[in-house]
């Protein structure tokens, strides 16, 4: 999956997930309390929209074959969405019906918003401490999330209000005056907003990534966020290159040194290549640089502020 994919899908997968969050909400009310009702509704909203971009981040992370992993991604986050959704529902209401001031309801989706970004990145956190593994990688990916939930929360809090106003002058309605109005239009312009910008978020403050410029599906593109990144054809290798003999079950290694990136080939037969001359020990990766094994070509890519930095 490309990165324009990525954050379409995100966009796309965060408005349906708020949609279908939107539908068992709708269908909750305690009776005498309304703050808990929203908070209810927020939780529902919170754990389908965790739920559609964890599944889109673990599809373009991982291979549909490593069930076990892309399970684990998808349960973490969705319970870390459904207590933003609650957290951030509860807030919102109470604040809302203490004051009845509307921006409070903002706070609220924004808060939602803060915990779903955050609900993608926390699987690399705990994989990074239980391996012991360099986690700066895993910290960028969890502050973009932070960052873009965060600010989807609050683009889509405020178009959520603006709809609630117009909803409301033009209806005259003012039951509609709640945390759950306008109905789903204004869940699912909130869940694609959190989305959007979320994968936007990734995409941006990128560091370090990988394309796939020939061979299998060529035209991905990937983020490098962990301190060893594995090519190759076994099921458990995060870069799978299936359906190429000449590639073995493990073939390359791209890892991570500090601030800098090499590659090195796994005792291969067929070997692996650098700018068109075959890696014999770890070799230190530029942008643009590409990486041959068997038929496929990768392009390796690294923000260029970084090397400007290192070179003062």
């Amino acid at each position: 999956m490309s990165f324009r994919f990525f954050i379409y899908y995100c966009a796309l997968w965060g408005g349906w997930a708020a949609f279908l969050g939107w539908i068992p909400g709708r269908l909750v009310t305690i009776q005498r309390s309304v703050v808990a009702t929203d908070g209810i509704r927020g939780m529902c909203l919170g754990m389908l929209v965790a739920l559609g971009l964890s599944i889109v981040d673990s599809i373009w992370n991982l291979s549909l074959r490593q069930f076990g992993q892309i399970f684990l991604r998808v349960t973490i986050a969705v319970v870390v969405g459904c207590v933003g959704g609650l957290m951030g529902g509860l807030i919102g209401s109470f604040l809302y019906t203490k004051t009845t001031w509307i921006g409070f309801i903002i706070v609220g989706w924004t808060f939602t918003g803060f915990l779903i970004g955050t609900s993608i990145g926390v699987f690399e956190i705990l994989s990074s401490l239980v391996r012991q593994q360099d986690m700066s990688g895993s910290r960028r990916k969890l502050v973009n999330g932070m960052l873009g939930g965060t600010v989807g929360g609050i683009l889509g809090g405020v178009l959520f209000v603006l709809l609630n106003t117009v909803w409301v002058g033009l209806f005259k309605d003012k039951t509609r005056d709640q945390l759950l109005s306008p109905s789903a239009l204004g869940f699912v312009i909130l869940g694609m907003c959190i989305g959007l910008l979320i994968g936007l978020a990734q995409v941006i403050f990128k560091e370090a990534w990988i394309k796939v410029e020939s061979g299998f599906r060529a035209g991905r593109e990937k983020i490098l966020t962990k301190e060893e990144i594995t090519i190759g054809r076994a099921e458990s290798c995060d870069i799978g290159l299936f359906g190429d003999n000449m590639i073995e079950r493990l073939h390359a290694r791209i890892l991570k040194r500090g601030n800098d990136y090499y590659v090195m080939d796994a005792g291969t037969p067929h070997g692996t290549f650098l700018n068109g001359r075959q890696v014999s020990r770890p070799e230190l990766l530029q942008s643009g640089d590409a990486i041959k094994v068997g038929n496929c070509v990768l392009r390796f890519g690294e923000r260029q502020k970084r090397k400007q930095v290192q070179g003062i």
